[in-house]
């Protein structure tokens, strides 16, 4: 199956994911703010700790079910007799339904800016190797 993919994710938190098979979080990177906005309710998507340049075929990860997505911007303001600055950023919240491992078969789609695509592989079973 396709899924767009979500890199650099902590091992705590996949670990969370797996223990508690339901968890929203936080998405600041913007290599996985731009693949959050691409994702919908009902897609699947594969989270691994491989940073996004690092993800090649055999990378292992989770692949997980959205169940919500939402976004939203974050409003910093700094200021003194000197200067004032104002800081903005924007943020994705992504609530996510554990569906079992995976492991990218291939790279679909590497592009900087938008979402990286791989082909995944369910894995069932362990596999000696």
């Amino acid at each position: 199956m396709n899924c767009i993919a979500l890199t650099g994710i902590s091992r705590q938190v996949l670990k969370d994911l797996m223990t508690n098979r339901l968890r929203t979080i936080e998405i600041r990177s913007p290599q996985n703010f731009f693949t959050i906005r691409a994702a919908l309710p009902g897609d699947r998507i594969f989270l691994t700790e491989a940073t996004f340049t690092d993800v090649v075929a055999g990378t292992s990860g989770l692949i997980a079910l959205v169940k919500e997505v939402q976004t939203m911007t974050h409003r910093t303001v700094q200021s003194s007799d000197y200067y004032y600055e104002e800081i903005e950023s924007q943020a994705a919240r992504v609530q996510l339904q554990l569906q079992g491992l995976g492991r990218a078969r291939r790279i679909v789609s590497f592009e900087p800016g938008q979402p990286l695509t791989l082909e995944v592989d369910e894995v069932r079973h362990c596999s000696a190797r």
